[in-house]
Protein backbone atom coordinates (compact mmCIF):
# COMPACT_ATOMS: atom_id res chain seq x y z
CA UNK A 1 0.00 0.00 0.00
CA UNK A 2 1.24 3.74 -0.49
CA UNK A 3 0.43 5.92 2.77
CA UNK A 4 0.94 9.40 3.33
CA UNK A 5 1.73 10.89 6.59
CA UNK A 6 1.12 14.65 7.00
CA UNK A 7 3.77 15.64 10.11
CA UNK A 8 6.64 13.47 11.06
CA UNK A 9 7.20 13.92 15.13
CA UNK A 10 6.12 11.92 17.61
CA UNK A 11 2.81 10.33 16.04
CA UNK A 12 4.04 10.83 12.57
CA UNK A 13 7.26 8.76 13.64
CA UNK A 14 5.80 5.99 15.07
CA UNK A 15 3.64 5.61 12.61
CA UNK A 16 6.03 6.10 9.74
CA UNK A 17 8.58 3.10 11.54
CA UNK A 18 5.41 1.26 11.78
CA UNK A 19 4.63 1.05 7.84
CA UNK A 20 7.64 1.49 5.93
CA UNK A 21 8.93 -1.64 6.29
CA UNK A 22 6.37 -3.50 3.90
CA UNK A 23 5.05 -0.37 3.01
CA UNK A 24 5.39 2.28 0.00
CA UNK A 25 5.45 5.59 3.04
CA UNK A 26 6.02 8.94 1.99
CA UNK A 27 6.01 11.82 4.95
CA UNK A 28 5.36 15.41 4.63
CA UNK A 29 7.40 17.69 7.01
CA UNK A 30 9.22 20.52 7.47
CA UNK A 31 11.07 20.51 11.06
CA UNK A 32 14.92 19.39 10.01
CA UNK A 33 15.21 17.87 13.13
CA UNK A 34 12.36 15.30 12.24
CA UNK A 35 13.04 14.85 8.86
CA UNK A 36 16.89 13.83 9.98
CA UNK A 37 15.18 11.44 12.02
CA UNK A 38 12.87 10.08 9.34
CA UNK A 39 16.01 10.04 6.46
CA UNK A 40 16.84 6.87 8.81
CA UNK A 41 13.93 4.49 7.94
CA UNK A 42 13.16 3.20 3.95
CA UNK A 43 10.39 6.28 2.77
CA UNK A 44 10.38 8.99 0.85
CA UNK A 45 9.98 12.46 2.92
CA UNK A 46 9.05 15.61 0.97
CA UNK A 47 9.65 18.95 2.57
CA UNK A 48 6.74 21.50 2.88
CA UNK A 49 3.57 22.66 4.36
CA UNK A 50 0.62 19.65 3.24
CA UNK A 51 -1.83 22.60 3.19
CA UNK A 52 -0.31 23.47 -0.34
CA UNK A 53 -1.74 21.82 -3.57
CA UNK A 54 2.29 21.32 -4.75
CA UNK A 55 3.22 19.80 -1.96
CA UNK A 56 0.08 17.16 -1.59
CA UNK A 57 0.73 16.70 -4.85
CA UNK A 58 4.76 16.25 -5.16
CA UNK A 59 3.55 13.20 -2.05
CA UNK A 60 1.52 11.27 -4.86
CA UNK A 61 -1.47 11.63 -2.61
CA UNK A 62 -3.67 10.78 -5.99
CA UNK A 63 -2.21 7.15 -5.95
CA UNK A 64 -2.29 7.05 -2.15
CA UNK A 65 -4.19 4.42 -0.76
CA UNK A 66 -4.37 6.01 3.53
CA UNK A 67 -3.51 9.68 4.21
CA UNK A 68 -2.99 10.43 8.16
CA UNK A 69 -2.84 13.66 8.81
CA UNK A 70 -1.12 13.83 12.25
CA UNK A 71 0.89 17.65 12.16
CA UNK A 72 0.41 19.58 15.40
CA UNK A 73 -1.98 21.69 14.00
CA UNK A 74 -5.77 20.65 14.07
CA UNK A 75 -6.13 23.40 11.63
CA UNK A 76 -3.53 21.86 8.52
CA UNK A 77 -5.11 18.44 9.47
CA UNK A 78 -8.48 19.13 8.80
CA UNK A 79 -7.22 21.51 5.48
CA UNK A 80 -5.01 18.75 4.44
CA UNK A 81 -7.83 15.73 5.10
CA UNK A 82 -9.53 17.91 2.61
CA UNK A 83 -7.75 18.56 0.13
CA UNK A 84 -6.37 15.11 -0.21
CA UNK A 85 -10.35 13.80 -0.61
CA UNK A 86 -11.16 16.31 -3.67
CA UNK A 87 -7.09 14.79 -5.32
CA UNK A 88 -7.75 11.26 -4.87
CA UNK A 89 -9.80 8.06 -3.39
CA UNK A 90 -7.55 7.97 -0.25
CA UNK A 91 -8.81 6.90 3.27
CA UNK A 92 -8.20 9.96 5.20
CA UNK A 93 -7.16 9.95 9.25
CA UNK A 94 -7.29 13.10 11.13
CA UNK A 95 -5.97 13.90 14.23
CA UNK A 96 -7.49 16.63 16.60
CA UNK A 97 -6.52 17.87 19.90
CA UNK A 98 -9.54 20.12 20.18
CA UNK A 99 -12.86 19.28 21.45
CA UNK A 100 -14.81 21.62 19.30
CA UNK A 101 -12.84 20.10 16.42
CA UNK A 102 -14.08 17.00 16.95
CA UNK A 103 -17.61 17.43 18.19
CA UNK A 104 -17.82 19.69 14.42
CA UNK A 105 -16.62 17.18 12.30
CA UNK A 106 -18.10 13.88 13.86
CA UNK A 107 -21.56 15.25 13.29
CA UNK A 108 -23.90 15.69 10.19
CA UNK A 109 -21.32 18.23 9.08
CA UNK A 110 -18.29 15.66 8.98
CA UNK A 111 -20.27 13.57 6.87
CA UNK A 112 -20.63 16.23 4.40
CA UNK A 113 -16.81 17.03 4.48
CA UNK A 114 -15.91 13.20 4.29
CA UNK A 115 -13.07 13.16 6.45
CA UNK A 116 -13.06 9.43 6.69
CA UNK A 117 -12.02 9.04 10.34
CA UNK A 118 -11.60 11.36 13.32
CA UNK A 119 -8.94 10.83 15.74
CA UNK A 120 -9.45 12.47 19.10
CA UNK A 121 -6.08 10.95 21.02
CA UNK A 122 -7.57 12.33 24.69
CA UNK A 123 -10.92 10.65 24.16
CA UNK A 124 -9.35 7.69 23.30
CA UNK A 125 -7.37 7.36 26.41
CA UNK A 126 -9.86 8.02 28.49
CA UNK A 127 -12.34 5.48 27.48
CA UNK A 128 -8.83 3.24 27.46
CA UNK A 129 -7.83 3.88 30.63
CA UNK A 130 -12.22 2.94 31.96
CA UNK A 131 -11.64 -0.44 30.36
CA UNK A 132 -8.69 -1.34 31.97
CA UNK A 133 -9.95 0.01 35.38
CA UNK A 134 -12.64 -2.88 34.75
CA UNK A 135 -10.37 -5.69 34.90
CA UNK A 136 -8.58 -5.69 37.94
CA UNK A 137 -5.00 -5.99 37.89
CA UNK A 138 -5.28 -5.40 34.12
CA UNK A 139 -1.95 -3.65 32.76
CA UNK A 140 -3.77 -3.63 29.51
CA UNK A 141 -6.82 -4.69 28.25
CA UNK A 142 -8.13 -4.89 24.87
CA UNK A 143 -11.16 -5.98 22.62
CA UNK A 144 -11.20 -7.15 19.36
CA UNK A 145 -15.18 -7.36 18.92
CA UNK A 146 -15.76 -8.85 15.93
CA UNK A 147 -13.65 -11.55 16.48
CA UNK A 148 -14.98 -12.64 19.76
CA UNK A 149 -11.16 -12.20 21.26
CA UNK A 150 -9.36 -10.33 24.22
CA UNK A 151 -6.47 -9.84 25.18
CA UNK A 152 -5.27 -8.89 28.83
CA UNK A 153 -1.77 -8.09 30.02
CA UNK A 154 -0.78 -8.48 33.31
CA UNK A 155 2.21 -7.43 35.25
CA UNK A 156 3.64 -9.91 38.34
CA UNK A 157 5.08 -8.38 41.35
CA UNK A 158 6.79 -9.70 44.30
CA UNK A 159 5.01 -11.94 45.63
CA UNK A 160 2.27 -13.33 43.65
CA UNK A 161 1.55 -16.96 43.59
CA UNK A 162 2.51 -17.48 39.75
CA UNK A 163 5.79 -16.36 40.32
CA UNK A 164 8.14 -19.67 39.88
CA UNK A 165 5.84 -21.63 38.24
CA UNK A 166 5.89 -22.77 34.50
CA UNK A 167 2.92 -21.87 31.46
CA UNK A 168 1.88 -26.05 32.01
CA UNK A 169 1.10 -25.55 35.85
CA UNK A 170 -0.55 -22.36 35.13
CA UNK A 171 -3.61 -24.53 34.00
CA UNK A 172 -4.93 -22.06 31.51
CA UNK A 173 -9.13 -22.14 30.63
CA UNK A 174 -9.43 -23.70 27.29
CA UNK A 175 -10.29 -20.84 24.88
CA UNK A 176 -7.08 -19.03 26.08
CA UNK A 177 -3.17 -18.92 25.62
CA UNK A 178 -0.28 -16.96 26.84
CA UNK A 179 1.09 -15.29 23.25
CA UNK A 180 4.02 -12.97 24.95
CA UNK A 181 6.46 -12.47 27.92
CA UNK A 182 7.52 -8.98 28.09
CA UNK A 183 11.11 -9.54 30.24
CA UNK A 184 14.13 -7.51 30.66
CA UNK A 185 13.45 -5.27 27.53
CA UNK A 186 13.19 -8.61 25.67
CA UNK A 187 9.70 -10.46 24.18
CA UNK A 188 9.94 -14.10 25.15
CA UNK A 189 7.31 -16.46 23.18
CA UNK A 190 6.05 -19.02 26.13
CA UNK A 191 6.41 -22.44 26.34
CA UNK A 192 5.09 -25.12 28.86
CA UNK A 193 8.08 -24.88 30.31
CA UNK A 194 8.84 -21.34 30.97
CA UNK A 195 8.81 -20.08 34.22
CA UNK A 196 7.32 -17.18 35.64
CA UNK A 197 9.61 -13.97 37.38
CA UNK A 198 9.03 -11.10 39.04
CA UNK A 199 7.99 -8.27 37.03
CA UNK A 200 7.60 -10.26 33.76
CA UNK A 201 4.49 -8.55 31.77
CA UNK A 202 2.52 -11.61 30.38
CA UNK A 203 -0.05 -11.12 27.40
CA UNK A 204 -2.88 -13.41 27.25
CA UNK A 205 -5.15 -13.69 24.28
CA UNK A 206 -8.63 -16.03 24.08
CA UNK A 207 -12.42 -15.89 24.10
CA UNK A 208 -13.86 -13.06 26.21
CA UNK A 209 -15.76 -16.00 28.18
CA UNK A 210 -11.98 -18.00 28.32
CA UNK A 211 -10.62 -14.42 29.97
CA UNK A 212 -13.14 -13.60 31.98
CA UNK A 213 -12.33 -17.17 33.81
CA UNK A 214 -8.60 -16.04 33.29
CA UNK A 215 -9.38 -13.26 35.43
CA UNK A 216 -9.92 -15.06 38.41
CA UNK A 217 -6.41 -15.83 39.10
CA UNK A 218 -5.11 -12.68 39.16
CA UNK A 219 -7.99 -10.57 40.79
CA UNK A 220 -8.47 -14.35 43.93
CA UNK A 221 -10.79 -11.72 45.91
CA UNK A 222 -12.84 -11.20 43.49
CA UNK A 223 -13.58 -6.99 44.40
CA UNK A 224 -14.06 -4.74 41.45
CA UNK A 225 -12.72 -1.92 41.40
CA UNK A 226 -15.35 0.16 42.37
CA UNK A 227 -13.53 3.28 44.73
CA UNK A 228 -11.48 5.47 42.02
CA UNK A 229 -9.99 8.85 42.09
CA UNK A 230 -8.72 11.28 39.44
CA UNK A 231 -6.88 14.17 39.74
CA UNK A 232 -6.85 16.76 36.63
CA UNK A 233 -10.58 17.67 35.58
CA UNK A 234 -9.38 18.07 31.69
CA UNK A 235 -10.61 16.26 28.38
CA UNK A 236 -9.10 12.39 29.53
CA UNK A 237 -10.45 13.22 33.55
CA UNK A 238 -13.51 14.16 32.43
CA UNK A 239 -14.12 11.54 29.63
CA UNK A 240 -13.05 9.38 31.77
CA UNK A 241 -15.13 10.33 35.06
CA UNK A 242 -18.10 10.08 32.50
CA UNK A 243 -17.20 6.44 31.22
CA UNK A 244 -16.81 5.16 34.98
CA UNK A 245 -20.01 6.65 35.78
CA UNK A 246 -21.44 3.82 33.69
CA UNK A 247 -20.52 1.51 36.71
CA UNK A 248 -23.37 0.75 39.01
CA UNK A 249 -21.79 1.27 42.44
CA UNK A 250 -18.94 2.95 41.06
CA UNK A 251 -17.61 5.91 43.51
CA UNK A 252 -15.51 8.52 41.66
CA UNK A 253 -13.75 11.34 43.21
CA UNK A 254 -12.47 13.86 40.25
CA UNK A 255 -9.79 16.19 41.75
CA UNK A 256 -9.78 19.55 39.86
CA UNK A 257 -7.61 22.83 40.59
CA UNK A 258 -9.86 25.23 38.10
CA UNK A 259 -12.52 26.44 39.46
CA UNK A 260 -13.93 27.19 35.78
CA UNK A 261 -13.22 23.91 35.03
CA UNK A 262 -14.96 22.31 37.69
CA UNK A 263 -18.16 24.65 37.00
CA UNK A 264 -17.64 22.88 33.52
CA UNK A 265 -17.45 19.18 35.04
CA UNK A 266 -20.62 19.95 37.21
CA UNK A 267 -22.57 20.61 34.27
CA UNK A 268 -21.25 17.85 32.53
CA UNK A 269 -21.40 14.98 34.84
CA UNK A 270 -23.88 12.85 36.72
CA UNK A 271 -24.12 13.98 39.84
CA UNK A 272 -22.55 10.86 40.66
CA UNK A 273 -19.08 12.06 40.33
CA UNK A 274 -18.08 13.51 43.57
CA UNK A 275 -16.08 16.77 41.97
CA UNK A 276 -13.61 18.60 44.42
CA UNK A 277 -11.72 21.89 43.67
CA UNK A 278 -8.78 21.21 44.91
CA UNK A 279 -5.03 20.84 44.60
CA UNK A 280 -3.86 17.25 43.60
CA UNK A 281 0.04 18.02 44.58
CA UNK A 282 -1.37 19.37 48.09
CA UNK A 283 0.33 16.45 50.05
CA UNK A 284 -2.17 17.45 53.27
CA UNK A 285 -5.03 17.34 50.73
CA UNK A 286 -4.29 14.25 49.65
CA UNK A 287 -4.23 12.39 52.75
CA UNK A 288 -7.31 13.70 53.87
CA UNK A 289 -8.79 11.59 50.34
CA UNK A 290 -7.53 8.65 52.04
CA UNK A 291 -6.21 7.04 49.37
CA UNK A 292 -4.87 3.96 50.60
CA UNK A 293 -9.09 3.13 50.36
CA UNK A 294 -8.89 3.79 47.21
CA UNK A 295 -9.15 0.98 44.20
CA UNK A 296 -7.13 2.86 41.78
CA UNK A 297 -5.67 5.90 41.74
CA UNK A 298 -5.38 8.08 38.04
CA UNK A 299 -3.44 11.13 37.51
CA UNK A 300 -4.22 12.37 33.93
CA UNK A 301 -2.85 16.02 34.68
CA UNK A 302 -1.40 18.02 31.83
CA UNK A 303 1.95 17.84 32.66
CA UNK A 304 4.10 14.70 33.29
CA UNK A 305 6.05 16.58 35.99
CA UNK A 306 2.72 16.62 38.18
CA UNK A 307 1.59 13.34 37.10
CA UNK A 308 4.71 11.59 38.41
CA UNK A 309 4.84 13.58 41.53
CA UNK A 310 1.02 13.01 42.37
CA UNK A 311 1.08 9.33 41.30
CA UNK A 312 4.38 8.59 43.57
CA UNK A 313 2.48 9.88 46.62
CA UNK A 314 -0.52 7.99 45.96
CA UNK A 315 1.70 5.25 45.85
CA UNK A 316 3.70 6.08 49.50
CA UNK A 317 -0.31 6.51 51.00
CA UNK A 318 -0.71 3.02 49.85
CA UNK A 319 -3.09 3.13 46.60
CA UNK A 320 -3.60 -0.41 45.37
CA UNK A 321 -3.39 0.52 41.62
CA UNK A 322 -2.06 3.77 40.34
CA UNK A 323 -2.31 4.45 36.69
CA UNK A 324 -0.79 8.02 35.05
CA UNK A 325 -0.85 9.99 31.73
CA UNK A 326 2.37 9.97 29.96
CA UNK A 327 2.14 13.20 27.15
CA UNK A 328 6.12 11.93 26.26
CA UNK A 329 6.48 8.28 24.82
CA UNK A 330 10.31 8.37 26.49
CA UNK A 331 8.52 9.01 29.89
CA UNK A 332 6.23 5.76 29.98
CA UNK A 333 9.43 3.27 30.70
CA UNK A 334 10.90 5.90 33.30
CA UNK A 335 7.26 6.14 35.27
CA UNK A 336 7.12 2.24 34.97
CA UNK A 337 10.38 1.62 36.27
CA UNK A 338 9.51 3.90 39.34
CA UNK A 339 6.56 1.71 40.70
CA UNK A 340 3.91 3.36 38.57
CA UNK A 341 1.57 0.21 37.47
CA UNK A 342 0.33 1.62 34.62
CA UNK A 343 1.83 4.79 31.87
CA UNK A 344 0.09 5.41 29.05
CA UNK A 345 0.08 8.19 26.36
CA UNK A 346 -2.85 9.39 24.34
CA UNK A 347 -0.42 9.13 21.09
CA UNK A 348 0.46 5.48 20.99
CA UNK A 349 -3.21 4.25 22.03
CA UNK A 350 -4.50 6.89 19.17
CA UNK A 351 -2.27 4.52 16.89
CA UNK A 352 -3.70 1.52 17.64
CA UNK A 353 -6.82 3.08 16.52
CA UNK A 354 -5.55 3.92 13.10
CA UNK A 355 -3.78 0.38 12.81
CA UNK A 356 -7.07 -1.30 13.63
CA UNK A 357 -9.22 1.00 11.22
CA UNK A 358 -6.52 0.74 7.85
CA UNK A 359 -5.86 -2.89 8.53
CA UNK A 360 -9.38 -3.17 7.00
CA UNK A 361 -7.94 -1.61 3.44
CA UNK A 362 -4.95 -4.32 3.83
CA UNK A 363 -2.38 -3.36 6.07
CA UNK A 364 -1.86 -6.33 8.32
CA UNK A 365 -1.05 -4.76 11.50
CA UNK A 366 -3.67 -5.19 14.31
CA UNK A 367 -2.33 -3.81 17.04
CA UNK A 368 1.55 -3.41 18.65
CA UNK A 369 3.19 -3.73 21.81
CA UNK A 370 5.69 -2.11 23.89
CA UNK A 371 6.21 0.80 21.46
CA UNK A 372 6.80 -1.75 18.30
CA UNK A 373 8.79 -4.65 19.98
CA UNK A 374 5.70 -6.71 19.05
CA UNK A 375 2.68 -6.92 16.58
CA UNK A 376 0.17 -9.25 16.12
CA UNK A 377 -0.22 -9.32 12.44
CA UNK A 378 -2.57 -10.88 9.90
CA UNK A 379 -1.46 -14.06 7.56
CA UNK A 380 -3.62 -16.10 4.97
CA UNK A 381 -2.88 -19.56 4.54
CA UNK A 382 -1.68 -20.39 1.27
CA UNK A 383 -4.38 -22.50 -1.00
CA UNK A 384 -1.51 -24.91 -1.72
CA UNK A 385 -1.21 -25.56 1.77
CA UNK A 386 -2.13 -29.19 2.75
CA UNK A 387 -3.77 -29.11 6.32
CA UNK A 388 -1.73 -29.26 9.06
CA UNK A 389 -1.65 -30.00 12.80
CA UNK A 390 0.29 -27.34 14.68
CA UNK A 391 2.09 -29.75 17.21
CA UNK A 392 3.50 -30.59 13.65
CA UNK A 393 4.67 -27.28 12.59
CA UNK A 394 7.97 -25.81 14.19
CA UNK A 395 7.25 -21.88 13.86
CA UNK A 396 9.64 -19.40 13.86
CA UNK A 397 11.28 -18.15 16.37
CA UNK A 398 9.51 -15.14 18.32
CA UNK A 399 6.09 -16.56 16.38
CA UNK A 400 2.92 -17.60 17.83
CA UNK A 401 -0.33 -18.16 16.46
CA UNK A 402 -2.51 -16.59 18.88
CA UNK A 403 -5.79 -16.81 16.63
CA UNK A 404 -7.33 -18.77 13.74
CA UNK A 405 -10.25 -17.19 11.28
CA UNK A 406 -12.43 -19.66 9.78
CA UNK A 407 -15.70 -18.50 8.07
CA UNK A 408 -17.41 -16.22 10.60
CA UNK A 409 -15.75 -18.55 13.31
CA UNK A 410 -12.62 -17.48 15.42
CA UNK A 411 -10.64 -20.35 16.68
CA UNK A 412 -7.88 -20.03 19.55
CA UNK A 413 -5.80 -22.82 18.75
CA UNK A 414 -3.83 -25.87 20.63
CA UNK A 415 -1.69 -28.48 19.27
CA UNK A 416 -3.86 -30.65 17.80
CA UNK A 417 -5.95 -27.78 15.82
CA UNK A 418 -5.02 -27.86 12.14
CA UNK A 419 -3.87 -24.77 9.90
CA UNK A 420 -5.85 -25.09 6.21
CA UNK A 421 -5.92 -23.22 3.20
CA UNK A 422 -7.43 -19.83 3.48
CA UNK A 423 -7.09 -19.54 7.22
CA UNK A 424 -6.61 -15.90 8.53
CA UNK A 425 -4.62 -16.28 11.36
CA UNK A 426 -3.83 -13.74 13.84
CA UNK A 427 -0.03 -14.18 14.80
CA UNK A 428 1.66 -12.38 17.54
CA UNK A 429 5.56 -11.63 16.43
CA UNK A 430 8.49 -9.87 17.75
CA UNK A 431 10.28 -8.12 15.87
CA UNK A 432 13.28 -10.21 16.00
CA UNK A 433 11.51 -13.07 14.70
CA UNK A 434 14.50 -14.76 12.19
CA UNK A 435 12.11 -15.66 9.49
CA UNK A 436 9.25 -13.54 7.53
CA UNK A 437 6.19 -15.72 8.46
CA UNK A 438 5.06 -15.72 4.84
CA UNK A 439 8.22 -17.06 3.71
CA UNK A 440 8.01 -19.69 6.73
CA UNK A 441 4.26 -20.41 5.40
CA UNK A 442 5.42 -20.98 1.59
CA UNK A 443 8.35 -23.40 2.79
CA UNK A 444 6.19 -25.58 5.21
CA UNK A 445 3.82 -25.98 2.32
CA UNK A 446 6.54 -27.01 -0.01
CA UNK A 447 7.65 -29.30 2.46
CA UNK A 448 4.64 -30.99 3.16
CA UNK A 449 3.83 -31.77 -0.06
CA UNK A 450 7.02 -33.54 -0.61
CA UNK A 451 6.60 -35.35 2.30
CA UNK A 452 3.09 -36.22 1.36
CA UNK A 453 4.17 -37.71 -2.08
CA UNK A 454 7.29 -39.53 -0.44
CA UNK A 455 4.84 -41.36 1.79
CA UNK A 456 2.51 -42.45 -1.26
Amino acid sequence: MKIVISGGREIGFLLARQYSSDNDVIVIETNQGSISELEKLDLQVVRGNPTSLSILQTAQVEDAHAFIACAHSDEVNVISCLAVKQLSKARTFCFVNKIHYFETFAGDLGEQLVIDSLIWPEMLLGEYISEIISVPEAIDVRMFAQENLKLLEYRLKDGDCHIGRTLREFALPKGALAVAIFRDNGVIIPGGATEFRANDKVIFMGHKESLKKLEGHFNQSGKKQDNVIIVGGGNVGFILAAALSHISGCKIRLIENSRERCMFLAENLPESVLLLNADGTDVNFLKAQQPHNADCFVAVTGSDEKNLMIALRARQMGVKRVITRAHSIDNIDFFESLGIDIALSSQLNAIQTVHRSISEDGIDIFAFFEKGKAEIREYVVPNDFPPTQLMQLRLPEGVIIAAIRRGGHTIVPHGQDKLKPKDRLRVFCSNEQSESFDDYLDRIAIERREQMEEAR
